[in-house]
């Protein structure tokens, strides 16, 4: 179970570009809790206190307790904007969140057994991770940290797909009821690749300076020859 994750707030009064950069020069972060029947707020945390916060696993995942003049507010993070450099937390926007609130979320995969895969130990074969993230939709009191998928019995050429995965209770997956098509494989074994190389030609010093050699004989042998004919 991830560490539950408390952060303390303060309101803001303003808002625009001005007063956001004011706030990070200050060392806080401007973010907004919106959700449920109340209205949005905006609020401010310090940098130090949501980056420390964002190293948590399962930071994304969980919900969240933020402490506003005391009153405590349970949340979800929707989007967390970074620099696109220095990935310093720019700006939060966080969901209000009950129990009973259904929410749409995006959760890690967790894969498990990869040492004791059937067709890694047996036949040689490969794992291919093809998705680590996926979309699920659930009441905020069935959030699961992570998904977990088992591959200890995938023999190569098996796959597992999204329809095929072991959802947690109330967990579903909003993709699948758009459409056999958006059935997707999650992760599969599959044969590991050989490269033939060709070996290469190494040509003998020897035997071309010989081949060389009888060529300038025969060369001179035929042009002592046509001297010969020419003089008779």
């Amino acid at each position: 179970m991830a560490e539950q994750v408390v952060l303390n707030a303060n309101n803001r009064d303003s808002e625009g570009k001005s007063s956001n950069r004011q706030l990070r020069r200050a060392g806080s972060v401007p973010a907004v809790i919106y959700g449920g029947e109340q209205e949005p707020i905006r609020i401010s945390i310090l940098e130090k206190d949501i980056a420390k916060a964002s190293e948590v696993p399962g930071f994304t995942t969980q919900i969240l307790n933020v402490n506003l003049s005391g009153e405590e507010q349970s949340v979800i993070v929707k989007e967390l904007q970074r620099h696109p450099a220095t990935q310093r937390v720019l700006h939060a926007d966080l969901q209000r969140v009950n129990p009973d609130t259904k929410i749409s979320i995006t959760v890690p995969v967790r894969f498990i057994n990869e040492d004791k895969c059937l067709g890694v130990k047996m036949h040689g074969g490969v794992i291919s991770r093809l998705i680590n993230n996926i979309d699920i939709s659930c009441l905020a009191s069935n959030l699961p940290e992570y998904l977990e998928v088992d591959v200890a019995e995938l023999d190569v050429g098996d796959s597992i797909f999204l329809s095929g995965l072991q959802l947690p209770e109330g967990v579903e997956i909003p993709a699948l009821a758009l459409g056999e098509d958006r059935d997707q494989a999650v992760v599969s074994v599959t044969e590991a690749k050989v490269l033939s190389v060709e070996p290469e030609v190494s040509e003998v010093e020897g035997d071309e300076e010989e081949g060389e050699e009888g060529s300038s004989e025969s060369a001179a042998e035929e042009s002592a020859g046509g001297e010969e004919e020419a003089a008779e």
